[in-house]
């Protein structure tokens, strides 16, 4: 049983090394991030440039893109022009919404991990700022439960 005992290590340690990985922020597929049913039905298919996804939603259409940048100096931009600062869970989150020609476009930007951030863009017509950034912030909360670990 002791000369087994190498042999069973090894073969363990094998198994434990051979198990898939998941994928990283880098190689995240921004597209992944958000499905029908977050903001209503999707109104066709979202589409993919490099780290951003473009989801027509049925009301409004939303840009997520993943970002590699400083969160506070992504949130100052937000802050600067009348944003204001929240928190998902335990992320730090920005955003900005304005209203013209009767639609709202709200940006925001939400902290993954250090370095590490989603941006989205929500336009929506109507003229109620606040529904429409509530429904950015649940976007950006959904996006975040998905990201990989």
């Amino acid at each position: 049983m002791i000369r087994l005992l190498p042999v069973l290590l090894l073969a363990l340690t094998a198994c434990s090394t051979a198990q898939p990985t998941a994928p990283k922020f880098e190689d995240t597929d921004p597209c992944s991030l958000l499905r029908t049913g977050d903001a209503g039905q999707m109104n066709g298919s979202p589409t993919r440039t490099e780290r951003t996804c473009d989801y027509p939603f049925g009301s409004l259409t939303v840009r997520l893109t993943l970002l590699s940048a400083k969160y506070a100096d992504e949130s100052q931009k937000l802050l600067s022009d009348g944003g204001y600062g929240g928190v998902i869970g335990d992320r730090p989150l920005t955003r900005k919404c304005a209203v013209s020609s009767g639609e709202v476009t709200c940006d925001a930007v939400v902290e993954v991990r250090e370095g590490q951030l989603i941006g989205l863009k929500v336009l929506q017509r109507s003229h109620d700022l606040n529904v429409v950034g509530q429904v950015t912030q649940g976007l950006a909360a959904k996006a975040v439960e998905r990201l990989p670990k």
